[in-house]
């Protein structure tokens, strides 16, 4: 971690220390502010951002002091307030925006490429599906983020804020469509530099990239990624073993597609659960 990274992560604890000085109104007041300039894009300086926040805060606080509420000291409008602080952020530097950028894609082409592996044969990689996911995966990112940031300051009479049944729904088919058009890149790209990797290259290669994602990720704490290891270690085993003659001659061949569907549903039950669990300490926190 570098003297940046680290500044930011300092600025970003000493804040959620002070954020517990604050009265409850408040701190909903300042909840909301630091969701929505947080989530305002994925292309500013991250230490910029959580600088802003951080002296926000502590404007705050000087303000409870003097007996105002945070309505009072910053205004009612505090989407205004907000633009206009985004509108002062620093834009990343290019080296941070391929950093940004890296993650989903590295995430998006690892599962990409563990699903290829739990097929059988050699390993096939379809360089055009790769470049595809690639751009899903910056795309789907972007939107997210968009969509959250917008979800903030709904007014009361906005059907998705009035019903949780409206949200859930908009919200289903949302990644419903972005998993369909997901299996359809998997399932229809055409053949475009398709490289094959034999056994065993493919079972060392794909040994070495879970090893390396899962202590990159436990080594970097970066905790957000944490639910999405039993998939890739499932997916992992599923193709090691469907290479081993002897379990595939055990099990018997036809019987793998059934396997290959169990770690997929299993994989992502685990993602879910493990997420909601995230969630659900966050919001205790």
């Amino acid at each position: 971690m570098n003297k940046k990274d680290t500044r930011t992560e300092k600025l970003r604890d000493e804040t959620n220390e002070l954020k517990k000085q604050l009265e409850e109104s408040n701190a909903k007041f300042f909840d909301d502010l630091r969701s929505y300039l947080i989530t305002s894009g994925i292309f500013y300086d991250e230490e910029d951002v959580t600088e802003q926040i951080y002296n926000v805060c502590l404007d705050l606080i000087e303000a409870q002091g003097n007996g105002q509420t945070a309505e009072e000291y910053f205004g009612k409008d505090s989407r205004k307030l907000a633009n206009s602080m985004i509108k002062n952020f620093k834009h990343a530097g290019l080296r941070e925006m391929f950093n940004i950028t890296l993650i989903p894609i590295g995430i998006f082409w690892l599962i990409t490429f563990m699903s290829d592996f739990a097929n059988s044969g050699a390993l096939k990689i379809n360089v055009l599906e790769y470049l595809l996911m690639a751009g899903l995966s910056v795309a789907l990112t972007c939107i997210v983020f968009s969509l959250v940031h917008k979800s903030i300051y709904l007014s009361e009479n906005n059907i998705l804020r009035k019903s949780k049944i409206a949200g859930f729904i908009a919200g289903t088919v949302f990644f419903a469509s972005f998993i369909l058009l997901f299996l359809s890149i998997s399932l229809w790209t055409p053949n475009f530099l398709t490289i094959k990797i034999a056994y065993p290259y493919d079972t060392i290669l794909i040994l070495a990239l879970a090893f390396v994602f899962i202590a990159w990720i436990i080594s970097s704490k970066q905790v957000y990624l944490y639910p999405i290891t039993p998939f890739i270690i499932l997916i992992a085993l599923v193709g090691i073993i469907q290479r081993i003659p002897a379990i595939v001659n055990a099990i018997g061949t036809d019987n793998f597609k059934y396997l290959s569907i169990g770690a997929v549903i299993i994989g992502f039950l685990a993602n879910i659960i493990w997420s909601r669990i995230q969630v659900n300490k966050l919001s205790n926190d």
